[in-house]
Order: structure tokens, then sequence, then C-alpha cells
């Protein structure tokens, strides 16, 4: 039996997902919810590039004034080259003068650029009846996006430093 009803409580929920548009292009998208904040951003890479072409992003609820200016920071996302140190100039460039939760909800995203190939290659054969072993599917992946090895342990066959 619940004594005191009158407890704080406080939920935080994530969500990205992704969109294949064509063979170059992925939409990758995502919202950070909770007691105070609603935020979403979705933003398109050039997979061949690892590079992101276009961002948007609003933000439902917030805190302060002083957050609405913060969705405007998110432009310096635009021709952002993923590769190392990433996290950290989206931490510099965005999340400190802009909005942490921005910054760390599109790092989230770029994360999820790798599992959003890998399961899109997989449905692809599925879809197609292509049986292939973990290994050759792994394989047939790294000929298609040589450009993703550094991303993923997996892929490399090693932990990533």
């Amino acid at each position: 039996m619940v004594e005191n009803l009158d407890t704080l409580s406080f939920n935080r929920n994530k969500f990205v997902g992704f969109e294949k548009k064509d063979d170059n292009t992925y939409l990758i998208f995502g919202t950070l919810e909770d007691n105070l904040y609603a935020h979403e951003i979705e933003f398109e890479v050039n997979i061949s590039e690892m590079i992101i072409t276009k961002i948007n992003g609003v933000m439902r609820r917030y805190t302060t004034p002083l957050c609405p200016p913060a969705v405007e920071l998110l432009k310096k996302a635009e021709g952002l080259k993923i590769e190392q140190g990433v996290t950290s100039k989206i931490k510099r460039e965005i999340s400190r003068p802009g909005c942490r939760h921005f910054g760390n909800l599109l790092n989230e995203c770029i994360n999820s650029i790798v599992p959003a190939i890998l399961t899109s290659e997989w449905r692809e054969m599925k879809d197609n009846n292509i049986e292939l072993s973990r290994e050759e599917f792994i394989k047939k992946v790294m000929q298609k996006y040589p450009q993703i090895k550094n991303f993923c342990s997996i892929l490399t066959g090693s932990p990533i430093n």
C-alpha cells in the first residue's frame, strides 16, 4: 500500500528512428520528451560521404526563454562530417552554446546511423530472399559502405577505442 502520494516523479523518453530515402540518403529522426522538455530533430545524411546535409529541430516544451534560440544552432550541423571527434564537436558547437538536450539527441541519432544501414540492408536481402551467413552479410555491407567500418566494432572485428 502506498502511503505517500506526494512524491516527485520524473520520466524521460528518447526515440530514434530512420527512413532510407534512397541508396545514398537516410533520414534520421529523434525525440526527447520528459516532464520539462519536448524536443525533436530530424536530419538527412549523405551516406557515401557521411555528411549531414540538412537538419531541422523543434522545441515543443522548454524551461526558459533562452532555449528557443538554440534551434538555430542546429544549423551548424549542416555539412558536418560524421567522423572521429564528431561527438566532441557537437558538444562544443551545439550543446554548450545552445542546448545540451539537442546536442545529446543529435549524438544519439548519429549513433543510430550504422544500425540503420545494417537494418536496411538486412531487410532488403530478406525481401529478396537472399540467404547469407553473418560473415557474408558483413562482408557485403562493407563492400557497399566501406566508409562505416570505423563506426562499429562488429564491422572492424575489434573494439573501437
